[in-house]
């Protein structure tokens, strides 16, 4: 009796996943790189991490992280880190490029349309992948917190050349401080694009009824709808780029239409943007919001296991 208990705890012992840092997910190795889209001479790129352990044939939660930058820059630098992470723990992780919004040209239209363009080959490539497409998640901070909400509410456009008869919805979402309301503040200047975001400076904030409607039209927070996926936000009180008054609303109101949301308000002074590795937060800060992330996939059976990642020793940054 005693050997069976050593062999099923060494067993035990042998499958758990081995903690990780910040430090050394910051080095890890590159990615596989996946174009899942060609705009105009653009490759859009799924910078592809897939578990070790994967059985052939085997399919896998994924995880699409969405990087921010007000729709107008930032990088997948950033959350290259949390997609090793994704898939140390299990997952099939990208972490993926879309278009950035140029006056005159690009739009936040299209930058959402990519997005959903991203979600729809993953789930038409599923086999190939080996993952599992009635869970895929997505997750994003602040403009990508904003393009990973619309792929949970449906909100704006898909591009002409997707294949409609593949779901552009994400089966799980992860926010943090992402904008939710383009109608609000200055947000409407990038909805609108054009001279409203070439020259904030000198052109007056649009607010003819034209504009209003598009920002409307690409606010998750006015498509909130019963049967939506499971959410969790997390949104830092200190917030001095996105309210915090968005994420209640939001909040509010996915509640409201019996949709499950996870939220919590982070403490302790902390601010804008505290989801990426090497930023502006300190380390500690990043580690706890990636295990609330963890913990909530978990919640959904996703993951088993309680979160491997701990902060750096020496710290990462």
């Amino acid at each position: 009796m005693l050997r069976a208990v050593l062999l099923l705890s060494l067993a035990a012992f042998s499958t758990a996943a081995p903690a990780a840092t910040l430090a050394e997910l910051m080095r890890g190795a590159p990615p596989e790189d996946i174009v899942y889209a060609d705009r105009a001479g653009e490759r859009l790129l799924l910078h592809t991490f897939r578990p070790a352990d994967t059985a052939p044939g085997e399919r896998r939660p994924a995880i699409l992280w969405i990087h921010g930058g007000a729709w107008v820059g930032g990088t997948t630098e950033g959350f290259m880190p949390l997609a090793r992470y994704s898939a140390a723990r299990g997952l099939v992780a990208f972490n993926i490029t879309y278009r950035l919004a140029k006056p005159g040209s690009v739009t936040v239209a299209d930058c959402v349309a990519d997005c959903r363009s991203a979600l729809r080959y993953v789930r038409a490539h599923a086999a190939a992948l080996g993952v599992d497409p009635s869970r895929i998640a997505v997750a994003g901070d602040s403009a990508g917190g904003h393009l990973a909400a619309v792929l949970g509410t449906d909100t704006g456009p898909s591009h002409p050349d997707d294949a409609q008869t593949v779901s552009g919805r994400a089966d799980a979402l992860l926010l943090f401080n992402p904008i939710v309301d383009m109608t609000e503040a200055d947000w409407i200047r990038f909805a609108v694009g054009g001279p409203a975001l070439a020259d904030k400076k000198n052109t007056p904030r649009p607010s003819a009824p034209e504009d209003l409607a598009l920002a409307r039209s690409l606010s998750p927070l006015f498509d909130v709808a019963p049967g939506q996926p499971p959410a969790l936000l997390l949104h830092g009180r200190a917030d001095r780029i996105v309210p915090l008054s968005q994420a209640e609303r939001f909040a509010a109101a996915y509640r409201a239409a019996g949709n499950r949301i996870d939220f919590t308000v982070v403490e302790g002074g902390v601010g804008h943007a505290f989801v990426i590795p090497g930023y502006k937060w300190p380390e500690p800060v990043v580690v706890e919001a990636v295990r609330a992330a963890d913990a909530f996939l978990a919640s959904l059976d996703w993951l088993t296991g309680e979160p491997t990642l701990t902060v750096s020793s020496p710290p990462a940054w």
